[in-house]
């Protein structure tokens, strides 16, 4: 009789509730948490899978299961835009049409009808080309092919061309946004006051501050009566407008304009995005009652020639409406993945270009002496109470709304590669534009800020990096990128990319020279 050896009982200490689940997970993808194939551990009395590792793909689970756990894993992987067509384009055209435009009857007028339609076309054209350029070098970072990682400004020039990069274009973007959106602030704060002036017992009030001998503090009040019918006709009836002031105002409009648009500058772009469908549509249809009203009040062609006597500040205005390339980063990212880049970029642009042309040539067909603001006149009471209330109503939403746009930008674009914290960037995107911008209210400096500000800011960071940026990437990179820049006749040799790109250069180049030169002359 053979004797067996007794069996040695197994020393694995029983498994808990805890461990029958092992699951191995590393960083999700888009694919389903099947593939993932972890291993589930059965400790129960079953003989056919006791103590085996079984995985999960083998194991039958509901299709309820699967199908809660493939959206989970493509939710964690990829960032999902919310954007679609309609927001797109309403940011894209809010974009286009901010401050500077209210600029245009009056450049219409001192460059004349030829002069100032041809260059607001060619500035459209080389815009979307910047824009488009721009956005295929973004598509060309690494695994952003669909914009699914968030790539601003900055950090674009830092994936191809180092920190330093980064660093002075976050400078450049920030000191050009400032520029838009102090002019937008000031502007919808003198609406607001316009309004008050107009339509309010004892009119609009502020607190003027001056300094002589020390400083003073005086609580003064202004109405539209205080002006003369010709001034309020050519539009210089404007809110404590004194040349003989020397002090600030801190104004009863500016402080609505902090209450109203401070809250929407701390919201994220996608928030922001059904304010400006608001905006757009409220852009069409007081554009519509403008021109209707322009032609009824009659249209006469000797206040406006064919070809101007003053053409100093025709590029820096122009260049200054068309600075879309700064929300082009930002949107790409939030936008849904089935909205189109050229369509969304070529149109706006074409859209605009039309109702800078109707707004602007009409208007200064109208007006015998157009002012710098164009609303001034509008508001003025001269064109009746229709357009007085509409040009009100325009101006605090398309201007007004620009304001928490330009904020969100600066605040992204800041918060790239951990650059700041939210809060922080907060301090110099949001807080502080609303802090100064009550300097600027009064005197020349609004004026000076856009036309320099075009000048300078806008030409380099809208027109200029983006093409140096796109011609540096066909050395960097062999990506053709996502977004076909010139439609059907899309260049695929990098011999034509480059030949096409130092072309958009060298005129990019020259319309920034025309505005220094023209800035200098005037």
């Amino acid at each position: 009789m053979v004797k067996h050896e007794p069996l040695e009982k197994d020393s694995t200490p029983d498994p808990t509730l805890n461990d029958s689940l092992v699951v191995e997970m590393t960083s999700p993808s888009s694919e389903s948490l099947d593939d993932l194939s972890p291993l589930i551990v059965n400790g129960g009395s079953s003989a056919a899978n006791d103590g085996v590792a079984v995985p999960l793909s083998n194991r039958p689970k509901p299709t309820w299961f699967r199908q809660m756990s493939r959206d989970l894993s493509e939710g964690w992987a990829t960032h999902i835009g919310s954007i679609g067509y309609l927001g797109s384009v309403s940011i894209a055209v809010n974009s286009l049409t901010g401050p500077a435009m209210l600029n245009l009857p009056d450049t219409f007028q001192r460059a004349g009808l030829i002069p100032t339609t041809l260059t607001l076309i060619f500035v459209a054209v080389l815009s979307s080309l910047c824009c488009l350029h721009m956005s295929n070098t973004i598509s060309k970072v690494t695994g952003n092919s669909s914009f699914r990682k968030e790539i601003e400004y900055s950090e674009a020039f830092e994936a191809f061309w180092g920190h330093k990069s980064f660093i002075a274009t976050q400078i450049l973007f920030f000191l050009c946004i400032s520029c838009l959106n102090i002019s937008s602030i000031v502007d919808t704060a003198q609406v607001v006051d316009t309004f008050l002036g107009h339509w309010f017992p004892g009119g609009s009030a502020a607190l003027y501050m001056y300094w002589e001998d020390g400083p003073h503090f005086e609580f003064i009040r202004w109405s539209f009566h205080s002006c003369s019918r010709d001034t309020l006709k050519a539009g210089d009836c404007v809110p404590f407008a004194d040349d003989d002031d020397v002090g600030h105002h801190f104004t009863i409009g500016y402080v609505m304009c902090v209450l109203v648009f401070l809250p929407m500058a701390l919201m994220d772009l996608k928030e922001n995005a059904a304010w400006q469908v608001l905006g757009f549509a409220v852009l069409l249809v007081c554009s519509l009652i403008f021109v209707i009203i322009f032609i009824l009040e009659g249209l006469n062609t000797d206040y406006i020639s064919l070809w101007g006597t003053s053409w100093n500040t025709l590029f820096g205005v122009i260049l200054f409406n068309y600075a879309l390339v700064l929300a082009v980063p930002a949107w790409l990212y939030e936008k849904e993945p089935t909205v189109d880049v050229p369509k969304v970029v070529n149109g706006s642009a074409v859209l605009s270009t039309i109702l800078y042309v109707l707004i602007g040539g009409l208007g200064a067909m109208t007006m015998p002496h157009a002012s710098q603001n164009m609303l001034e006149s509008m508001m003025s009471g001269t064109f009746g109470i229709t357009m007085q209330i509409c040009a009100s109503v325009f101006a605090f939403f398309i201007v007004g709304l620009g304001i928490p746009l330009f904020c969100v930008l600066k605040r992204m674009n800041l918060t790239g590669r951990n650059l700041l914290s939210r809060n922080k960037a907060n301090l110099f995107a949001v807080y502080l534009p609303f802090a100064i911008s009550w300097l600027f209210y009064t005197g020349d400096w609004v004026t000076q800020l856009l036309s320099w500000g075009g000048m300078v800011f806008t030409s380099l960071v809208a027109f200029i990096l983006p093409v140096l940026i796109a011609l540096h990437t066909l050395d960097e990179t062999d990506e053709l990128g996502s977004v076909l820049v010139y439609g059907r006749f899309d260049l695929k040799e990098k011999s034509s990319q480059a030949i096409a790109l130092k072309v958009l250069l060298v005129l990019s180049v020259l319309a920034s020279i025309a505005a220094l030169i023209g800035n200098v002359l005037g």
